[in-house]
């Protein structure tokens, strides 16, 4: 008492393997559309919500300072550098030079407090130089990005890496010679 399927129910069963197979695939697809959809959206989102924290450890430094407190707020706008790759928001990028320089303005403030406008700082310009540089691997970023140039978006979060490396190292100089120069004045 074997039973045996017919051809026509065989046929049947490999034409709905076939569709459900087929609508998987779809479904996968759609979700892939989502999600990237999501991510164009609000991936920047993110970006400028991280960006905002920096701000305001920026905020607390300049609070700080107002107190007098000039060494905490030397440390809390060491901090405060955004360095971060910014790979959704292109229109970020302005804002974070801006920042950037606003940060090194007040630990040029800060240093000439301290030193009494006398102090030799020859990590400010390493550090601005390296900012400079991190800008514009931000910006080819964006341009390899819309040519769809992955290898050399691979390479440029490589030097970005790098680069957040050497200005970490920097801003680590540039707070040792500010705080140096609150014991001694170097001069030219």
């Amino acid at each position: 008492m074997f039973s045996t399927v017919s051809p026509t129910t065989l046929l049947l069963l490999v034409v709905s393997a076939l569709l459900c197979v087929a609508a998987v695939g779809a479904t996968v697809y759609l979700l892939t559309l989502l999600f990237s959809a999501f991510m164009s959206a609000f991936g920047g989102m993110v970006e400028r919500a991280l960006f905002r924290r920096h701000t305001t450890r920026c905020a607390q430094g300049d609070a700080l300072l107002e107190k007098g407190n000039l060494v905490g707020a030397m440390q809390t706008f060491a901090r405060a550098f955004f360095l971060n790759p910014v790979r959704r928001n292109s229109e970020l990028l302005s804002d974070i030079a801006n920042f950037h320089t606003g940060l090194l303005s007040r630990l040029l403030t800060i240093a000439d407090e301290l030193g009494n406008g006398r102090a030799r700082l020859p990590a400010l310009a390493r550090t601005d130089r390296l900012l400079a540089e991190r800008l514009e691997l931000q910006l080819d970023y964006f341009r390899s990005q819309k040519r769809d140039d992955y290898a050399r978006l691979h390479d440029l979060e490589r030097q970005l890496r790098e680069n957040q490396t050497r200005v970490r190292s920097a801003i680590t100089q540039l707070i040792t010679e500010i705080r140096s120069s609150e014991e001694k004045v170097l001069y030219h």
